[in-house]
C-alpha cells in the first residue's frame, strides 16, 4: 500500500510539472538517439508586436434605452449596457462617449422620421443602435434597429423584435449584436457563445462555463479537489482532468452529469475532440509523457501517435482533423511541433525562442496560436503559420498565456496578470489590435471556447 502511495504521489508530481518551466529542463540535459540538436538560442523569444495599420473603427452611437410604456426597473437600463459591451467587444466598433451627446436624446422616436440624423452626424457617428424596452407582466416587449446615420435610414437585419420572457430577453440582445456584426462585416458574432475555465478558490480548482456577455455562470464540478484543463466536446459535453480521486484522469461532464472516462495510471490530461477522435496526453504507468488517441465514448486507447524519450503535451487539432499541434521538449526546451493526424511526419514549427507551449490551432487552419517567454522573462502570446513564421499579439502588459481561437477564428481568449488584478480572462482580436477584460475576481485559467 505504501508503495502504491508514493506511486501515486510521484505521478501527481509529475502531473504538477507537466506544465511548468521545470518539466522541461529536467529533460534539457537528457541524451537519446533520438534527440534533435539542442538549439543554440535559449533566451525568451524576442519578436515585437507589428506596427501596422491600425483597424478602423466603424463610430457607433447607443442612446439609452426607451421606456415608452414607463419605468421597466432595471431591464432598460441591462439592455443598453449589454448592447454597448458588445460592440465594445467586438473589435469593429468605436462605442461613442455618451456626454458628448448634446441633445435629449429621450425625446427622439424609433421611427426614422422622428429621429435627428443630422445631430447623430455632428456627435461623429456612423451607425446608431435604437432601443425600445416594456414590460408586460414577465415578458419583454424589445425593439431594437440599425440606423445607417448619413443615409438617414435602417439597415436591414435578420433580426425581429417582440415578446420575450425575462430568461430570453438577453440571449435576443446578443443576436441582435450578433446580426449588427454580420451587416458590417459578413460574418455573424459570436455573443452568447460558451466558454469554459478553471478558476481557483482556496486551495480546489473547479470548472465554470459562461456565455459570452451573459451574467451567471455554470459550474461543471464541485468537488474537494483540482480540475484543469477544460475543452468542449459533442453536444456541449466538456472534458476536463481531475485528482478527485488521486490519480490525474480524464473526466467528460455530458448531460448535466460527470463520468470518468480514461484513468490510466499516470496523466490523462489535455484532451482535444475532432469529429470522433479524442487526442490526449498518457503517461502510463508512470512513463513519459506521450500523446495518444483515445475512444470519445469508452476511453479505450485507440493510438499511441508519439513515442519519444521527451515530454509531448497538449495535442491540438487541425480544424478538418488532419493534423495535430503539440508541444514537445524534444529539441531541449517546449516547442511547438505539428504531425500528421496517424502520427507520421513530426516536424519542429517554432525556432525562435526557448519556452514555447499551449498550441490553439485556428478555425481557418493557417494559423496556430501559442504561448512563450519573451526576451524579458515575461509569458506572451504569439501565432506562427505552417511555414514557422511568427507574429506577436500581447506584449509589456503582464504575463499572457492560455491562448484559445472563438469558433469563427476572428478572436482569441486567454489569460493576463495585467494592471495588477490577478489572472482574469481576456478577449482579443485575432490580430491583437483590441484586448478587453471579460470576467472579474482572479484565479483564472485555462479558458477554452466552444
Amino acid at each position: 500500500m505504501k508503495a502504491l502511495l508514493r506511486t501515486t504521489l510521484l505521478l501527481c508530481v509529475m502531473s504538477a510539472l507537466l506544465f511548468s518551466p521545470a518539466a522541461f529542463a529536467q529533460d534539457s540535459g537528457a541524451s537519446s538517439p533520438n534527440a534533435e540538436a539542442a538549439p543554440a538560442d535559449t533566451r525568451g523569444i524576442d519578436i515585437d508586436v507589428t506596427l501596422g495599420v491600425k483597424r478602423k473603427l466603424i463610430p457607433m452611437a447607443i442612446p439609452k434605452a426607451l421606456e415608452p410604456g414607463g419605468d421597466t426597473g432595471k431591464i432598460a437600463q441591462t439592455v443598453h449596457d449589454t448592447l454597448a459591451r458588445d460592440m465594445k467587444l467586438a473589435g469593429f466598433f468605436k462605442v461613442l462617449d455618451e456626454g458628448n451627446f448634446f441633445f435629449d436624446t429621450s425625446q427622439e422616436g424609433m421611427g426614422a422620421s422622428a429621429i435627428g440624423f443630422s445631430n447623430w452626424f455632428n456627435v461623429g457617428a456612423q451607425g446608431l443602435i435604437k432601443s425600445s424596452v416594456r414590460t408586460n407582466g414577465d415578458q419583454v416587449v424589445l425593439d431594437l434597429r440599425l440606423y445607417l446615420v448619413e443615409e438617414g435610414k435602417p439597415a436591414r437585419l435578420d433580426w425581429k423584435g417582440g415578446s420575450f420572457s425575462k430568461d430570453e430577453y438577453i440571449k435576443q440582445v446578443h443576436a441582435f449584436a450578433n446580426e449588427v456584426l454580420k451587416y458590417y462585416t459578413g460574418k455573424p458574432g459570436i455573443f452568447g457563445s460558451r466558454i469554459a475555465y478553471v478558476r481557483q478558490q482556496k486551495r480546489n480548482k473547479q470548472i465554470y462555463a459562461m456565455r459570452l456577455g451573459e451574467e451567471g455562470v455554470a459550474k461543471i464540478t464541485n468537488n474537494n479537489s483540482i480540475n484543469m484543463l477544460p475543452s468542449f466536446g459533442p453536444g456541449g459535453a466538456i472534458y476536463y482532468t481531475s485528482y478527485q480521486a488521486g490519480n490525474p484522469d480524464l473526466w467528460v461532464y455530458e448531460g448535466g452529469k460527470s463520468r470518468k472516462l480514461s484513468s490510466v495510471r499516470g496523466q490523462n490530461t489535455g484532451a482535444d475532440y475532432c469529429n470522433g477522435k479524442l487526442a490526449l496526453t498518457l503517461s502510463k504507468d508512470g512513463s513519459n509523457s506521450d500523446i495518444y488517441l483515445i475512444d470519445p465514448s469508452s476511453g479505450k486507447i485507440a493510438q499511441r501517435l508519439t513515442d519519444h524519450w521527451a515530454i509531448d503535451t497538449s495535442p491540438s487539432w487541425s480544424p478538418d482533423c488532419s493534423k495535430i499541434a503539440f508541444t514537445s521538449g524534444r529539441s531541449g526546451g517546449p516547442q511547438i511541433y505539428v504531425m500528421n493526424a496517424d502520427g507520421s511526419n513530426q516536424r519542429r514549427l517554432t525556432y525562435q525562442g526557448s519556452y514555447n507551449t499551449q498550441p490553439s490551432w485556428s478555425p481557418s487552419g493557417n494559423l496556430i496560436a501559442f504561448s512563450a517567454r519573451d526576451e524579458r522573462g515575461a509569458f506572451d502570446i504569439f501565432t506562427v503559420n505552417l511555414e514557422g513564421s511568427i507574429e506577436r499579439l500581447t506584449q509589456d502588459q503582464g504575463n499572457n498565456s492560455d491562448p484559445a481561437f472563438s469558433p469563427d477564428g476572428r478572436y482569441l481568449v486567454f489569460i493576463s496578470d495585467r494592471g495588477g488584478k490577478g489572472k482574469r480572462v481576456w478577449m482579443m482580436t485575432a490580430d491583437g489590435e483590441v484586448q478587453n477584460a471579460i470576467t472579474e475576481g482572479s484565479g483564472y485559467q485555462s479558458p477554452a471556447w466552444e
